[in-house]
C-alpha cells in the first residue's frame, strides 16, 4: 500500500510538471502580447455640482462639489475585438456630458494621463504644479472674481511689508493676469521674515501680495464699494523662507466693505 501511495504521488507530480511545461509558452504569449493602459484622471472640480467620472462600463466615481478630482483605472486591451474604450465626464444633475475621450489601444500617456479644471460650466487644462528647484520659490496663481466679477487683467505683487514704517517693497509681480485663467509661474529667491532692519530701524517683515490694476500699483477694487487695506486685503500667500513649488486659487471673500481674500486650493 506504501508504494502504491508512492507512485500516485509521483505520477501526480509528473502531470502537473508536464501540464505547466505545455502551458509556458502560452502563459508567457499573454504576458508579453498585453497591452495594459492606465488611464488617470486629476485636477479640480471648482463648481457647487457633483461629477460623475466613468471608464466605459467600469463603476463610476463621483466627485464632490469644490473638491479635488481623482479617478483611475486599468484596462488590458488583449482582446482584439475590444481595442478602445470611452471616458465620460457628467454632471450629476443635469446628465450632461462635459467631459468625452476616447482611449484606443494605440494611445499614448499623453491621451491617458489628463489633468483638468472644471468651472463656470467649462473644462479647461489644469496646469501642472513645477518640479521644486533648490533655492527658487515658484508659485502659480489663480484669481476668481467671484464678487466684484471684475474681468479685466490684473497684476498680483509680491513682496516684503515693513510693518513700522508701514512700506511696501516689491520682489517680483505677476502682470496682465485674466481673472478666472491660470498665470504662468513666477520664480525669485527665497528671503527670511520676522524682525529686520529698515533703514537703521527694527521692524517686523511680513510677505505680502496685492492685486492692482494690470501695471499700476492701484488696487482693482478702485472704484468699487469696497477698500483697500495693505494689512487685511492680502492675497493668501505660502512663506517665502525655502524653496517651494505651489499653485494657489484665490476667490473673493470681503468682510462689510472691507475686501479680502480666501484661499480656494492649495497644491
Amino acid at each position: 500500500m506504501k508504494t502504491k501511495i508512492i507512485l500516485t504521488a509521483t505520477a501526480i507530480a509528473f502531470f502537473l510538471l508536464s501540464t505547466f511545461l505545455s502551458c509556458d509558452k502560452g502563459g508567457d504569449e499573454l504576458l508579453y502580447n498585453s497591452n495594459v493602459h492606465m488611464f488617470n484622471l486629476s485636477g479640480y472640480n471648482n463648481s457647487n455640482e457633483e461629477l460623475i467620472l466613468q471608464l466605459d462600463t467600469f463603476s463610476a466615481t463621483v466627485t464632490p462639489a469644490f473638491s479635488r478630482i481623482s479617478f483611475g483605472a486599468n484596462y488590458n486591451f488583449n482582446d482584439p475585438a475590444k481595442q478602445r474604450l470611452k471616458f465620460t465626464m457628467k454632471s450629476k444633475a443635469t446628465d450632461k456630458i462635459l467631459l468625452e475621450r476616447e482611449i484606443k489601444a494605440n494611445d499614448t500617456a499623453a491621451v491617458t494621463d489628463l489633468n483638468v479644471i472644471y468651472m463656470d460650466g467649462k473644462v479647461a487644462d489644469f496646469p501642472k504644479v513645477p518640479a521644486p528647484v533648490e533655492g527658487k520659490v515658484q508659485l502659480i496663481y489663480m484669481l476668481q472674481s467671484n464678487v466684484l466679477n471684475y474681468r479685466e487683467p490684473v497684476d498680483i505683487v509680491f513682496g516684503k511689508y515693513y510693518f513700522t514704517p508701514k512700506v511696501f517693497e516689491e520682489v517680483i509681480r505677476i502682470k496682465n493676469l485674466k481673472p478666472n485663467t491660470f498665470s504662468q509661474p513666477i520664480v525669485f529667491d527665497p528671503f527670511s521674515l520676522g524682525i529686520q532692519d529698515y533703514k537703521g530701524e527694527k521692524t517686523s517683515v511680513l510677505f505680502r501680495a496685492y492685486i492692482y490694476k494690470a501695471g499700476t500699483d492701484i488696487p482693482y477694487t478702485e472704484g468699487s464699494s469696497f477698500e483697500f487695506s495693505q494689512l487685511t486685503s492680502g492675497a493668501p500667500v505660502p512663506s517665502p523662507t525655502k524653496a517651494i513649488s505651489k499653485l494657489f486659487i484665490i476667490n473673493e471673500a470681503p468682510i462689510n466693505t472691507m475686501m479680502r481674500f480666501n484661499k480656494v486650493l492649495e497644491l
